[in-house]
């Protein structure tokens, strides 16, 4: 009894399986030494590096660098997405739209009953008056019905609009349509052609049963748009459980960009026709998550719809006597910006088998490697999941290994149950049990890695001068703003590739083809000597591509590297385009230098580990005080804050990498907070730890933005 009732109250109070907090552990462990827990050894990590995934330079190497803890705590991290017009989204409105009967002039009502009266007499109009008093009967349908086939529309919608104002809340109205032959049909002998069908139109008035009210939607427009205030949640979970208690699919749960999981976010969210009271009581269900400031549109939101995010951040353990070389590191940036590397969060959390290596796999058609990869055990895995990998990888069940996990969000569950559907060796049938968004993360972070290989040779070898043959935006010319990234890889591209195949040339008889360069390519141009010349042209402008069939390399040393690169694992661009459309790579174009927008910053002084440095949005509308600051003899810590914005798909640890000078993986942040700690004799306590199982599934920085 006392386990089950144990059991029981954790499943309905706890969180998310944490092994730090799991209270069923305490259990395992039995006391020896004198009642002293005797804890099991640490099995030694072996985490991903910023130099293992090609990240080793800077934009300004002799600029002094200096330590600072980073995501100390959710509130060190704020992030507020910028929509597409440059606006920072902010949650600062609850207000819920209701539906608004906009009043009609009396005078306009009874001149549109006195047009009517050949349709609805003064009978009808008493028959409707004597539903809307009449009491609620459950058990029949209390109605009135009006032949309206003589009226138009607009005529039909006055007396929709006359229902409305002169009865709201008592009764609802609807037309429905009705086929008819427009004369009576001949007789059973008789072998004329019939007449055609007419529709007859009628106006349903009804009491609504249950308190339903009006369902039609009344709102300005289809689409509701809201802002979601999130603290330590993944943006697709929140999509998901929107979606469940909305009766939606997920994919109809739309966002502009994936947010960090730990820290505080902002960002845009928008539902086809759900009223908006229904969406707020949906995130009822969401601990942590708020939303607000409701607004309608005309159209949809996609991923990639935003300019960028604006970033509030907290460094904790800032030494003091640096604030002189930390002032000159952050001119440094705002003058040089940084290198737009991919973050280690592309990448995964294991070295031993980082996501390139199984997209390596899947370029190269090798999906039995690929499977064996995403299943293979790791030192990094959570600890449910560690066994299960192990067993599998000796007896290779896939079902028995599938029937242990819980959930359908692991992509080992989805190809676990595939390999179990399709047979052991299916390899190819079971990865498409994987979602292609998903699964063409592990293509992606090959071209991520290598990208952040030739940035980092480009400048190693050429520094920040501008060299002829880099890349270019042809937009650039006419001063138009160019996006950080662009890809091929789109739905919308690939729909125009399906749409447009009837205007390919024919295949000639030696299977060569004449293909027009895709206006992909021409997005793009290569620097003249006479371009750097005249001095309009600066390292920010330059690009560099991702490597794919559909692309235009460098002019230049760094467009064969693309080449030596692809082959250093027995792939080429062409075989980048693939047999299995899924895993085709077009490739795409991004900004090798960075320089954020509106750079701020100031130092802030504080006491204790748990003091919050940067109020929230959620804190500003709710006045919610942060902790005050103290005076400068009486502080044990100083922090620096920062503010600035960066454009979609930029990664802020890249430029808090530039400032430090030093790996930011989440691994060293943890050992330099010990460190700082220790050195300050100071226990630290503090919301819970990035644990590796937290990292695996959820450590990820604008990868869709």
């Amino acid at each position: 009894m006392g386990k089950d009732r144990g059991r029981g109250r954790r499943n309905h109070n706890s969180g998310p399986y944490n092994k730090s907090n799991w209270r069923g552990q305490k259990r395992d462990r039995p006391p020896q030494n004198g009642g002293q827990r005797n804890k099991a050894p640490q099995q030694q990590k072996s985490v991903l590096l910023e130099n293992q995934v090609g990240i080793t330079e800077f934009t300004n190497p002799d600029a002094p660098g200096f330590t600072g803890i980073l995501k100390s705590r959710f509130s060190d991290f704020h992030v507020n997405e910028i929509d597409s017009e440059g606006k920072v989204l902010e949650l600062n409105d609850l207000t819920v739209p209701k539906v608004a009967i906009e009043p009609v002039d009396p005078q306009d009502l009874e001149k549109w009953r006195k047009e009517l009266e050949s349709v609805i007499g003064d009978e009808v109009w008493q028959e409707i008056a004597d539903l809307a008093e009449a009491k609620l009967d459950p058990k029949i349908e209390q109605k009135v019905e009006i032949d309206v086939s003589s009226l138009d529309k607009e005529k039909r919608g006055q007396v929709h609009q006359l229902v409305k104002q002169l009865y709201t809340g008592k009764l609802v109205s609807t037309t429905i349509g009705q086929q008819q032959p427009a004369k009576p049909p001949p007789a059973e002998d008789q072998t004329e052609q019939q007449e055609p069908l007419l529709e007859k139109k009628t106006i349903r008035i009804l009491k609504p049963k249950g308190g339903r009210g009006d369902k039609r939607w009344n709102f300005p427009a289809e689409f509701v748009s809201f802002l979601v205030h999130k603290t330590n949640l993944v943006t697709s979970d929140i999509a998901s459980t929107l979606a469940s208690r909305l009766f939606m699919r997920p994919s109809q749960v739309n966002y502009a960009g994936i947010k960090d999981k730990r820290a505080k976010t902002t960002q845009n969210f928008c539902i086809k026709r759900r009223a908006p009271d229904q969406i707020l009581i949906a995130a009822r269900a969401l601990r942590n998550v708020q939303i607000g400031n409701f607004s309608f549109r005309n159209t949809t939101l996609k991923l990639g719809d935003l300019q960028g995010n604006r970033f509030r951040i907290a460094l904790r353990h800032i030494d003091k006597e640096k604030r002189g070389d930390i002032e000159v590191a952050l001119e440094s940036l705002r003058e040089r910006g940084f290198i737009n590397y991919y973050g280690l969060q592309r990448f995964g959390n294991s070295a031993s088998v980082p996501t390139y290596e199984v997209g390596v796999a899947l370029l190269k058609c090798d999906y039995k490697l690929a499977c064996e990869l995403i299943l293979k055990p790791r030192d990094s895995d959570m600890e449910f999941l560690r066994p299960i990998r192990e067993e599998w990888w000796e007896k290779r069940d896939s079902a028995a290994a599938a029937a242990k996990i819980y959930g359908e969000k692991f992509i080992e569950k989805k190809l676990l149950d595939g390999l179990a559907r399709f047979g052991e060796s299916d390899y190819s049938s079971a990865l498409r049990q994987i979602p292609r968004n998903m699964l063409m993360l592990y293509p992606h972070a090959y071209q991520s890695l290598i990208f952040n290989r030739i940035a980092s040779r480009r400048i190693k070898e050429f520094g920040l001068k501008l060299i002829p043959g880099d890349l270019v935006y042809v937009d650039q010319d006419q001063d138009q703003e160019e996006p950080n990234e662009i890809a091929k890889e789109t739905e919308e591209d690939e729909e125009k590739e399906e749409e447009n195949t009837d205007n390919l040339p024919e295949i000639l008889e030696d299977d060569e083809t004449i293909v027009e360069e895709s206006i992909f390519k021409r997005k793009v141009r290569p620097l003249t000597s006479d371009d750097i010349a005249s001095g309009k042209f600066h390292l920010s402008d330059v690009i560099l591509p991702l490597p794919g069939h559909d692309i235009t390399y460098p002019a230049n040393e760094c467009g064969v590297w693309y080449e030596e690169m692809l082959a250093e694992v027995g792939l080429t661009s062409d075989l980048l385009k693939h047999k299995e459309k899924t895993y085709a790579l077009g490739g795409a174009y991004r900004k090798m230098i960075i320089q954020p927008s509106d750079l701020k910053w100031n130092f802030r002084l504080y006491n204790t580990p748990e003091d919050t440095l940067i109020a929230s949005d959620w804190e500003i509308l709710k006045c919610i005080p942060i902790t005050p600051e103290p005076a400068e003899e009486e502080a044990k810590f100083m922090a620096l804050l920062l503010e600035f914005s960066l454009p979609s798909a930029a990664y802020a640890t890249m430029l808090l990498r530039e400032l430090f000078k030093q790996d930011t993986s989440a691994a060293t942040q943890m050992q330099l907070e010990k460190k700082a700690m220790e050195e300050t004799g100071k226990e630290e306590t503090k919301e819970e730890p990035m644990e590796q199982e937290e990292e695996k599934a959820t450590q990820e920085e604008v990868q869709a933005n």
